[in-house]
């Protein structure tokens, strides 16, 4: 299998008073193209950490990160945000929908930022909107929406330019069963139909079961890694 993201002994570091806090301690790892991963682990294991770093939201304190063959721990912050545009799909545990735009303008925010034509935008906005139950909500602002309807805006933004990689941060969790299991068929879609890499992270095992390899964090490092 092609690898699409390596990291090398990577490792960061927080300073608390005079103490040195590991919330990840020399991980070293491979995701593979078209692989649906899922990180599982107890609060503070490191999970969500080891998902910014290889999303270029937080840089390590030392090893490397590689995506696409590239060094992305390396990149100048205007790199790292033209590569994140270009190549990532993120679901951050707060939504991060922007309050000024509407439920339609967040989601198709990725698609206006790369000069997608109106028509076209609006055909997928819509389309996606239906698929994940959104249908009716896209002239409300996210204020006006409960947490689980947010989250729902929050991965199809994530997902609406289907971007090579999507890391979703507990993108399940404010759901009910019926909406959940439609994220998990919308990411296996993403997978089957664009070949794209998802890496997410849960506390539902039920969920992670569904992705094809289980990634398992204890105390900042890797436990396991299979299915």
């Amino acid at each position: 299998m092609e690898s699409i993201i390596t990291t090398k002994n990577v490792t960061k570091i927080y300073k608390s008073g005079g103490s040195k806090i590991y919330a990840l301690n020399s991980v070293s790892c491979e995701v593979y193209k078209g692989e649906f991963c899922a990180v599982v682990g107890t609060s503070g294991s490191g999970k969500t950490t080891f998902l910014n770093l290889l999303a270029g939201l937080d840089r390590p304190s030392a090893g490397k990160v590689i995506v696409n063959g590239k060094a992305i721990s390396k990149f100048s912050e205007q790199k790292l945000s033209d590569f994140r545009l270009n190549n990532i799909g993120y679901v951050l545990q707060s939504y991060g929908l922007l309050s000024f735009l509407t439920i339609k303008e967040n989601i198709a925010l990725p698609l206006t930022i790369i000069g997608v034509e109106r028509k076209e935008r609006e055909k997928r906005v819509l389309g996606l909107m239906e698929r994940l139950g959104l249908a009716g909500h896209g002239g409300l602002f996210p204020e006006q929406l409960s947490g689980g309807l947010q989250q729902r805006a929050a991965i199809a933004r994530a997902i609406i330019n289907n971007p090579p990689i999507v890391f979703a941060d507990e993108p399940t969790g404010n759901l009910d069963i019926k909406n959940a299991n439609n994220i998990i068929e919308a990411f296996k879609n993403l997978v089957a139909e664009n070949g794209s890499t998802i890496i997410m992270v849960t506390h539902d095992m039920e969920k992670a079961e569904c992705a094809d390899r289980m990634i398992c964090f204890s105390d900042g490092r890797i436990a396991s890694s299979g299915q």
